[in-house]
């Protein structure tokens, strides 16, 4: 006796192997898995006989790999965090019929396996983490195969204690007078009793969780819902832990993002075409197309009127088990936003498909529903919002395109992913003489908005989507005198001949009214390796002739600049572009005053200068 009363004072565990128990293990095991509706448990009459849980484990049992001695692969549900602002997940039915199908769907079991003897009365606590318990009727049961009676059947050797659902942690009390064999395998139901058939298990009511995240959708982000058998104490929770009770956490659902949005894109460069011929040696306006290659197949970038953002969307439905069907309640918001306003006549056209032979962009879809083209803003708040279907950017469109095969690897995940490219092109609608301007970026900022508030829209995000350069240097001279003698000196040092544009623009207390700023006024050439002098009443009169300049308005007040009001209508801005490498470009601003000496201003690009 007094043998036994010092057992008594040790770890279960270890008692069970002075007393001869060969299943004295180290922690409890899951084995999660899914399986056809109303299909039972696997290897439901088989004990395990490991002590722990590590090993490989294996798709299917078989006769070198039996339920005795192996577990099933981990293959829980996998789920879009889409769908989880709100979700219950029913394990009868993992597919979810009200989003996916009509019919019951497919059914995901929990197998709790203790590798040591749980004797009657035992305390048992499980942890969900990531939801909690849902659609229970507060009460869950354990249940096990048996066949004493010659029927097979399950049984329940323990059930919930206290409340279920609603809850993160649920208590269970084993039923007295009966010991859990080590190794026996257990399964959540919601039914306690009934027939029990592998192949026919429809007595196993697998139990019902409920998610409810509140993170936006990013790409990256993933989260999942575990379980862990947390204690296993005897005498209703005031004897010993059971070591071979307790368990690590075992994910049963995996969530991750279904929508991914503008990937594997490249910013587009291209550059505003500042000569009077283009690429293909046609004349043209200055600055109203962009440099690109005589070679079509070469233009996939840059185009005539177009430079191509590409980018890809990518749906994972085809990966998940819970999964978004897209409606046309569903949007892509973009929003397009340029450090420079690009041009009057410049837009965003979206197309879904392109031939990558000849370069040509197809199947272009509307910014939202009755608006073709996209327009820009300076700042995201003051940039129009287009609501895109989502359908459109994420279902593929190649009637007139190349066909499109997601490029991933096989370790990726978004390997199987339905996979689409789009084609963001800002466009100049009219290459006769719709004048562009340069030097600028353009930022699309988007989220995916879904129409069901149960769903987890995407975060607001950007991607640098363009950028739009010129062939040439660009010489600013922020103040000219129109007056006898202020002259700009232009030099070339490139060894071939250069065309030169000027932007004018006066000053006013408004200067978005009449015609107070023109772009692009000819000036005709700098020769290879010389120098031009623009006087600026030229530069003026040419404005005028050309564009119908009225910068020269004036518009302020005496009592605004006092004496110097009078001299107002006289003083502008001007930009000049040429077209050679701007390495090669400088130029200088002399300015005349009365009674003193000339104010002389050098002016430069962003040169980088080497000697």
């Amino acid at each position: 006796m007094k043998r036994f009363t010092k057992l008594a004072l040790i770890p279960a565990a270890v008692t069970a192997v002075l007393a001869g128990n060969a299943y004295a293990g180290t922690e409890a095991c899951f084995e999660i898995y899914k399986t056809g509706d109303n299909a039972g448990v696997s290897a439901f009459d088989k004990k395990y006989t490991g002590a722990a849980c590590a090993g490989d484990r294996v798709e299917e049992f078989t006769v070198t790999n039996p339920a005795t001695s192996t577990l099933l692969q981990l293959n829980e549900i996998k789920i879009a965090y889409e769908l989880t602002g709100n979700l219950p997940i029913d394990f009868d039915d993992i597919t979810g019929g009200d989003i996916q199908v009509d019919e019951a769907g497919d059914d995901q079991h929990i197998v709790y396996i203790p590798t040591t003897d749980i004797p009657g009365g035992t305390k048992l606590k499980f942890k969900l983490t990531g939801a909690v318990f849902d659609g229970n009727a507060n009460q869950i049961h354990l249940v096990k195969h048996t066949d004493e009676d010659g029927a097979a059947r399950i049984e329940a050797v323990a059930s919930s204690d206290g409340e279920v659902d609603g809850e993160s942690e649920i208590t269970f009390i084993t039923k007295a007078g009966i010991t859990i064999g080590a190794g026996t395998r257990l399964a959540f139901s919601r039914i306690s009793t009934g027939e029990d058939n592998e192949f026919e298990g429809d007595a196993i009511e697998p139990v019902g969780i409920l998610i409810a995240n509140d993170a936006c959708t990013t790409a990256d982000i993933s989260s999942s819902v575990s379980l862990k058998a947390l204690e296993a104490i005897t005498d209703g929770g005031n004897g010993y832990s059971i070591l071979g009770a307790i368990s690590q956490n075992t994910k049963i659902a995996d969530i991750s993002a279904q929508f991914y949005a503008f990937q594997d894109g490249l910013t587009a460069e291209g550059d505003v075409n500042a000569e009077s011929t283009n690429s293909i040696n046609e004349a043209i306006t200055a600055r109203t197309e962009f440099v690109f290659d005589p070679d079509a197949s070469n233009q996939l970038v840059s185009r005539k009127s177009q430079v191509i953002f590409k980018s890809a969307f990518y749906d994972r439905a085809t990966i998940l088990d819970r999964k978004i069907d897209l409606s046309l309640d569903d949007k892509l918001e973009t929003k397009f936003v340029t450090s420079v306003d690009p041009g009057n006549t410049v837009r965003m056209g979206l197309y879904n498909s392109r031939l990558a032979s000849t370069g040509v962009l197809d199947e272009q879809e509307p910014a939202e529903a009755s608006t073709l083209w996209g327009d820009y803003g300076l700042t995201e708040a003051s940039a129009p919002m287009y609501e895109t279907y989502a359908l459109d950017v994420f279902t593929p469109n190649e009637v007139n395109g190349d066909a499109e095969t997601n490029p991933v690897p096989t370790s990726s995940k978004l390997y199987g992913a339905e996979y689409n490219q789009m084609f963001y092109a800002v466009t100049n609608t009219n290459t006769t003489d719709g004048v562009m301007n340069f030097n600028y970026t353009v930022d699309t900022n988007y989220t995916l908005d879904f129409g069901d508030e149960d769903y987890i829209d995407h975060c607001n995000l950007n991607v640098r989507s363009h950028e739009i350069g010129v062939n040439g240097a660009v010489l600013k001279v922020p103040y000219a005198v129109n007056g006898e003698g202020n002259f700009v000196r232009v030099t070339n040092e490139h060894d071939e001949a250069a065309e030169v544009t000027v932007d004018v623009f006066g000053e006013s207390d408004d200067g978005t009214t009449n015609n107070r700023k023109v772009t692009a006024v000819r000036l005709g050439t700098v020769a290879a390796q010389s120098s031009v002098v623009y006087f600026v009443p030229d530069l003026i009169e040419e404005a005028v002739d050309q564009a119908g300049y009225t910068g020269a308005d004036g518009g302020y007040a005496a009592g605004d600049l006092g004496s110097n009001a009078n001299s107002n209508s006289n003083r502008h801005t001007l930009t000049f572009t040429v077209t050679a490498p701007r390495d090669t470009v400088h130029g200088v601003s002399v300015q005349r005053t009365l009674g003193g000496s000339d104010r002389v201003m050098p002016v430069l690009d962003r040169n980088e200068w080497s000697q």
